[in-house]
């Protein structure tokens, strides 16, 4: 109980409570392998890189000034017709405080893993990187791919680590050292679905009663029936993630949520089984997009309204939000309980290229984000007066004559950069979402090993060969296209033969090591 205490309430006490006080500050202005001491050396002689009040910056006689610099800036997600302009406004601030241009690149989910796999395989220069543990964060540090930049926090963002949970910090750490700076958001998920209500009101759908995907099939008929321009359900990889398993790493490993902590291969769990037995029957019924396993953007359908339902992990007014982003009501059905777990910790990070040639002045820029109102809304909600209106200081809408979803700058990057908590609040969202955050997190469940880095340096080789065989398997089996009990044997039997066993024992090992810590 000390523990889900500390988790679950100490994160929105302080981060809540001290990004009201940036978010006036903020507002004020408005009106991995790489050690850090092999980067580049520091650009300025005495200087703490205080990026929040560089606008007041000494004499150049005091503080030598900096060179100008282009950041990049990569994430998952949809390409944005005015993202040229977001840069130019983000500019204006960076230029002032660090000297610094954006380049914000945006790659569409499908192709986001491979992307980046090849920009790191290829020592392509960049900067900043969303990445999570999800998201093959412990395999691109074992890899060398990201910076320590554990020093470089201390260096050039003390404002950000002042005001962080240091449980975001320690949980998010591999062998003590820092290679991504988590973004201050909820400490806890929960999964589910959304529907497009629109169609849920139009068919009378009573979606209280939704507990399970099976409790969804009358509805995905209906629509199938009676929508015939509609996808009842957006098959992806995603979807078998509700069984009640917590990963550990980027491949198969696992502990069952049920506060046991035995590492097994989930993808051999009856559970699984199960889930992969209904994604084949549904796939058969037709209630996925054509082709699931290679159509994997679901942005243009969301747009258009032409998804009915679809996975999600949920946070309170998850719905809102998607609403905003695409352009017309979403309503949301939580199908399992609030469960704080490392993933939970890590799920949104920001690292640093070790091919960086500016990795000060990168660390300047999340700095920023963590702790600038302004520039952070101007990267995850566009040009004040052009993409949304202020209807007061921390609220915002769509300017006159302006559609949701239209307005060519919604990126749905929210949740992936700085301080969440500083995002202005849209008009159609509840005014105490924030607090709603803190209750979310305060009836989390803990995972028994949440605050657990994986450090899959010991078995890099055989989670790379593991990776290859998993990405060629993952997609055919989640949407019903590979049969279940044909294919999941020999998926599990190349797994093995790559190394899977010594995996997951060297994930046991570290789990068992965690624990006797404690």
């Amino acid at each position: 109980m000390q523990r889900k205490s500390k988790i679950a309430t100490t994160l929105l006490t302080v981060a809540f409570v001290s990004s009201l006080a940036l978010t006036g500050c903020g507002n004020s202005n408005d009106g991995n392998g790489a050690n850090a001491t092999n980067a580049a050396e520091p650009e300025t002689a005495n200087t703490n890189a205080n990026a929040a009040q560089t606008e007041n910056a000494a004499p150049a006689d005091e503080k030598p000034a900096l060179d100008p610099v282009e950041l990049s800036i990569y994430y998952p997600g949809t390409e944005q017709k005015d993202v040229a302009a977001v840069e130019e406004e983000m500019n204006k601030e960076l230029k002032d405080k660090i000297n610094a241009t954006v380049k914000i690149n945006a790659v569409d989910w499908g192709n986001w893993a491979q992307k980046i796999n090849l920009m790191v395989a290829s020592g392509e220069p960049f900067d900043l990187l969303f990445t999570a543990g999800w998201d093959n964060f412990s395999g691109n540090v074992a890899k060398g791919a990201f910076l320590d930049v554990t020093s470089l926090i201390d260096q050039y963002a003390p404002e950000t680590k002042a005001q962080m949970n240091p449980e975001l910090l320690t949980g998010t750490a591999i062998d003590g050292k820092n290679y991504a700076v988590p973004v201050e958001k909820e400490m806890a998920s929960e999964f589910g679905i959304v529907l497009n209500k629109d169609l849920v009101d139009k068919y009378s759908f009573d979606i209280s009663t939704i507990k399970t995907y099976e409790d969804l099939e009358p509805m995905l008929q209906v629509i199938k029936e009676k929508e015939p321009n509609v996808t009842p359900f957006w098959g992806g990889k995603n979807n078998v993630t509700l069984i009640p398993f917590e990963q550990i790493g980027a491949v198969p490993g696992a502990i069952k949520k049920d506060g046991g902590t035995t590492v097994v291969d989930q993808w051999e769990s009856p559970e699984m089984l199960q889930m992969l037995k209904l994604m084949k029957d549904w796939n058969g019924k037709g209630y996925f997009q054509k082709d699931p396993a290679t159509q994997k953007d679901a942005a243009p359908g969301n747009k258009a309204g032409t998804v009915f339902a679809q996975w999600q992990q949920l946070t309170p007014g998850k719905d809102k939000v998607l609403s905003q982003q695409w352009g017309h009501p979403m309503v949301q059905v939580v199908m399992t309980e609030p469960y704080t777990t490392s993933g939970d910790l890590n799920g949104a990070m920001t690292a640093i290229s070790r091919t960086s040639k500016n990795p000060e002045r990168a660390m300047m820029l999340i700095n920023l984000l963590h702790t600038d109102a302004k520039l952070l809304n101007t990267l995850v909600n566009g040009v004040e007066g052009k993409h949304f209106a202020k209807a007061s200081d921390t609220v915002i809408k769509l300017p006159d004559g302006v559609q949701a979803g239209q307005s060519g700058y919604t990126p749905g990057n929210n949740y992936m950069f700085g301080n969440q908590f500083l995002n202005y609040l849209w008009d159609n969202e509840d005014p105490q979402k924030w607090e709603a955050y803190k209750a979310f997190n305060a009836s989390a469940k803990p995972s028994p090993i949440v605050g657990f880095s994986y450090n899959a340096e010991p078995v890099k080789n055989e989670e790379a060969a593991i990776n290859n065989i998993f990405n060629s398997f993952i997609d055919g089996l989640s949407t019903g296209v590979m049969d279940p009990d044909k294919d999941l044997p020999d998926f599990i039997a190349k797994m093995k033969q790559a190394g899977l066993d010594k995996v997951i024992a060297e994930k046991q090992k570290q789990v068992d090591a965690f624990l006797s810590g404690k």
